[in-house]
């Protein structure tokens, strides 16, 4: 029977029966096919169902599905198996895990959307993977009489991975190897693999780098080329450029950086004026050394920024280049690009210069350094240091005014032994010198994108800017209710105004609640992001906004010193296009998505480790998270998660109350909230599978 025929069979007797199942051997019953062609009958439900035509779950059993809108998205799968794709148009659909099909988290997915609906989202299911994000994953080798597998390491993967036959080399049971997904075809339940790489047993030195490189796809190695054009620089080049540049060596020029850092790409000056002071922001300028198109600029645009992990960190550039001739060292010429900015004594910008200049930094200092000065030591640049401090307090009360957001959430500081495993952990100190260097960076950021901008609106020429859009309803309503249930008396105005975060943040400014209040208000805001459109900073409460000063870890940074310099050479005939520009934002901020993924799962890796050693060990805690089967609890001074299940609160029988964001006793009344502080003793700690087990210490 010829094929168009069988399917039009096939697709008749499916849309005659809307929302039946069939398996192959039903339908060619049903459409009554020979024998004969039952082969083919199967390929064309393939087919079909791979162009959308058809819907199909568990093991060979395929429906008609009826035409409606579809729409393509990169899909984010939680560890819980459910998932989000976010849209070209930036609005997400709800995915939950029985309609994930074979789509992995980061993947460009097709969707349908669904009637129903998750909330106020838009709920979908994925009907076609348009482009794997990856093909190599890491996870546990295993064997038993049924064949080999590998049990993936993100948790986020829900299903196993069968290892290609004779394909599984000299793996070991318990060994984490990286694979490679050869296919996962409709009906089958797990991917089928090849092994690419034994990465060694758990607990290995350096293992868990390796499983973060792996999982995150992070570039690790250069080229040959792009390591050569990395060693042909040298000082003389610097020398070389001098006199094509602003001389700016007469300033005198600092950097302030952590004591560990190996790069220093800003430094800063100050000058006391009639009228106030002359403050200069000077950047290393990579863009002379990493030309477009170049090696080093392939191997810089595939990373997008650097990985900064405990205790390593993968550099967007070359080390030759990172750490020595675009770092702004003491005591050397460098080039750069500066920002000098003229400010008067109530903190208006009036007037200010962008420019290639050459600097000599007097200089390095650390942050604690700094502090001690503010603080009164004496120091040969004590006059600047502290005409420094002055300004930042007039630009912050200034910044403050208009309604920017001062969030001053600790971050976990790990220290680590020397074989790498974490014996500390300790909340992050922010000084008074860490706000001055923040304050001085965000001035210039955003005189860099009011000059873009300026450009755009003059003479459509385009620039990169970093926005950060106002919240969504959905997302202020759920922070209101929180807030409500947790009796702090702030009100959210519609719509929301950066002012009503500044309040908040105030209100709960003496509150034990503080961090965790200033944790749900950040994560009730948009994504900031980098765009060709200046739709401002919400955060900030800046018109324009961009980022400008580190271009040693950031790409989009570098691109925008290229257009500077275009600009300010008048030649835009060199300016990318706008849709070419806009394709780098995009790939920027996704870029800067999986730093900060990976980032994150290598912290949340070495927090599990170090509280591996404390089990049976008491600790305090915030309940983060309430949910029907128990609820989190971040521990206060290593911020590490873990669950409280509600099978473990013995005293009585718990129901969870999701209008009141806790978990309540039937008979007691006793009630555990979102933000409540408890004690908890550590029962069981996995860092395979990223989980950490807390039972409540009863008094």
């Amino acid at each position: 029977m010829d094929r168009s025929i069988i399917e039009k069979k096939i697709v008749d007797i499916l849309k005659q029966n809307p929302g039946r199942w069939y398996n192959p051997r039903a339908l060619a019953k049903a459409a009554r096919i020979h024998e004969k062609d039952y082969h083919n009958l199967k390929l064309i439900l393939i087919e079909l169902y791979q162009k959308g035509d058809l819907a199909h779950k568990g093991r060979h059993q395929y429906a008609f599905k009826a035409k409606q809108q579809q729409k393509t998205g990169t899909l984010a799968v939680t560890s819980r198996g459910f998932g989000f794709v976010e849209l070209k148009d930036g609005s997400e659909v709800f995915v939950r895990a029985q309609h994930m099909q074979h789509a992995f988290h980061r993947d460009l997915v097709r969707v349908q959307i669904l009637k129903s609906q998750k909330g106020d989202k838009l709920e979908a299911e994925i009907i076609e993977v348009i482009q794997r994000h990856q093909t190599e994953f890491v996870g546990i080798y295993q064997q038993d009489r049924f064949g080999q597998w590998v049990v993936p390491e993100d948790k986020r993967i829900r299903v196993r991975f069968a290892v290609e036959r004779g394909k599984h080399g000299v793996a070991r049971d318990g060994q984490i190897v990286s694979v490679e997904l050869i296919s996962w075809d409709p009906g089958h339940p797990e991917p089928l693999v090849r092994i690419k790489d034994i990465l060694g047993f758990p607990g290995d030195p350096g293992i868990d780098i390796a499983l973060i490189v792996h999982e995150h796809d992070l570039p690790t190695t250069w080229t040959d080329k792009a390591l050569e054009q990395a060693d042909s620089f040298s000082q003389k080049s610097v020398g070389l450029e001098t006199e094509k540049r602003q001389d700016l060596r007469h300033l005198t020029c600092f950097t302030i950086d952590p004591e560990t850092a190996q790069d220093f790409d800003d430094a800063v000056s100050i000058e006391v004026t009639k009228k106030g002071w002359t403050l200069g922001v000077h950047i290393a300028d990579v863009s002379h050394y990493v030309t477009p198109g170049s090696p080093i600029d392939d191997g810089a645009l595939e990373r997008g920024s650097s990985v900064y992990l405990v205790g390593s960190a993968i550099h967007m550039l070359p080390e030759a280049l990172a750490s020595d001739l675009c770092s702004l060292k003491q005591g050397v010429d460098r080039l750069s690009m500066s920002c000098l900015m003229d400010i008067e004594r109530d903190g208006n910008i009036h007037n200010y210069k962008i420019m290639p200049s050459v600097i000599h930094s007097r200089q390095r200092f650390s942050y604690e350094e700094v502090e001690s000065i503010i603080l009164g030591e004496k120091h040969d640049l004590s006059p600047e240091i502290h005409e420094m401090e002055k300004l930042r307090k007039i630009l912050f009360r200034e910044r403050k005014a208009k309604g920017s957001i001062d969030l001053d959430l600790p971050e976990p500081i790990i220290i680590l032994d020397e074989t790498g495993f974490p014996h500390e952990i300790k909340p992050s100190k922010r000084l008074t010198a860490h706000r001055l260097v923040e304050e001085f960076m965000l001035a210039a950021n955003r005189v860099t994108a009011e000059f873009l901008a300026e450009k755009f609106q003059k003479l459509k020429l385009p620039g990169i800017y970093r926005i950060h859009e106002s919240p969504s309803v959905d997302n202020i309503e759920k922070l209101q209710n929180i807030l409500n249930r947790l009796k702090i008396p702030q009100k959210i105005s519609k719509p929301v105004n950066p002012k009503d975060y500044q309040a908040l943040v105030e209100a709960v400014r003496e509150s034990p609640y503080r961090h965790f209040i200033e944790k749900l208000a950040l994560r009730s805001m948009s994504k900031a992001r980098y765009s060709v459109e200046n739709l401002g900073h919400f955060g900030l409460a800046f018109t324009s906004y961009t980022h400008f000063t580190s271009p040693i870890r950031r790409y989009p940074d570098l691109t925008v010193h290229r257009l500077l310099k275009s600009y300010l050479a008048d030649s835009p005939e060199n300016v990318p296009s706008l849709d070419s520009l806009e394709k780098l934002a995009e790939h920027c901020s996704q870029r800067e998505r999986v730093a900060i993924e990976a980032e994150r799962d290598h912290v949340k890796m070495k927090q599990l480790q170090f509280l591996s050693k404390r089990v049976g060990q008491t600790f305090d805690g915030v309940i983060s998270g309430v949910l029907n089967f128990g609820f989190f609890v971040e521990l206060v001074e290593s911020f590490v998660d873990g669950l409280v299940h509600a099978g473990s609160l013995k005293d009585d029988y718990y129901e969870y109350r999701e209008d009141d964001y806790s978990l309540t006793g039937r008979r007691t009344r006793k009630s555990y909230r979102l933000g409540d502080p408890v004690e908890v003793k550590v029962i069981s700690v996995s860092v395979s599978e990223g989980l950490a087990d807390f039972e409540l210490v009863v008094k």
